[in-house]
């Protein structure tokens, strides 16, 4: 499958987000093979301020819920550059991945050992909304990496999805506000690969007889994150919105 990648600008200043909603209700059309799409335009939200990304940011993912009162609350889901496990940077996510996901409840141990051996790179995420202590229509599914390898997420209305095995099948958000996350990939063994991240699948997702709907899905793709997954199913962007979804990643298995 041929990919196409686009870019839409997207602010990320903490709390206050500047959105630029590209109204993906439903999955976007084809591109055509000889020119890229154009990001549609709509309004920011007034609360939004725009601000400068960080220059680490991998790709953001974006769209509208609404609360329990009807009103619409923006979210976004912000991936940085992954870090290896030797590196600097990595050392207080290795501690916070080990206190979360140490025990190996329904999976194996993990230990700053076991991610040595097998060459693992720990992906950091932020969540924000454009409003805090909001409950949600329905929790929001949580999509945060490979079903093979453990993530975990830690913010207040966020939980396992399964308590039985609580860092391998995702997690619901049920309020709004700030989160953060971790995705670890391995490759079993201690040399790692920067780029395994692409292998998977990111986002936000309720079920379809849940009667809520996610809104105004955009995700943008750094040009790094753009010159690492082409070749890639699952990375197009202009194919993220479902009414029900808005992520993007790998759809191979």
């Amino acid at each position: 499958m041929r990919t196409s990648l686009i870019s839409a600008s997207i602010a990320v200043p903490g709390l206050a987000l500047a959105l630029i909603l590209t109204g993906c209700s439903g999955p976007a059309t084809g591109s055509s093979s000889t020119q890229a799409p154009r990001a549609s335009t709509a309004a920011v939200q007034p609360s939004a301020s725009p601000s400068a990304a960080p220059k680490d940011v991998l790709f953001t993912i974006s769209a509208n819920v609404r609360d329990k009162t009807g009103s619409t609350i923006a979210i976004q889901l912000t991936a940085h550059t992954p870090r290896p496990y030797s590196s600097l940077d990595a050392k207080p996510l290795i501690s916070e991945f080990v206190r979360s996901c140490g025990g190996g409840i329904g999976g194996t141990p993990i230990t700053p050992e076991s991610l040595a051996a097998n060459g693992s790179i720990l992906l950091p995420m932020d969540l924000a909304s454009s409003a805090t202590g909001k409950t949600f229509v329905y929790p929001v599914g949580l999509n945060l990496g490979s079903s093979y390898f453990g993530q975990s997420a830690i913010g207040k209305g966020i939980a396992p999805a399964d308590a039985t095995r609580p860092c391998y099948n995702g997690y619901s958000w049920s309020k709004s506000g700030t989160g953060h996350a971790i995705a670890d990939f391995e490759t079993s063994i201690p040399t790692p690969d920067p780029t395994i991240w692409k292998y998977a699948y990111y986002g936000f997702t309720l079920p379809p007889d849940s009667g809520a709907t996610i809104e105004a899905c955009s995700v943008t793709l750094s040009p790094q994150a753009v010159k690492t997954v082409v070749g890639v199913d699952g990375w197009d962007p202009t194919k993220a919105g479902s009414g029900i979804a808005c992520g993007v990643g790998y759809m191979g298995e």
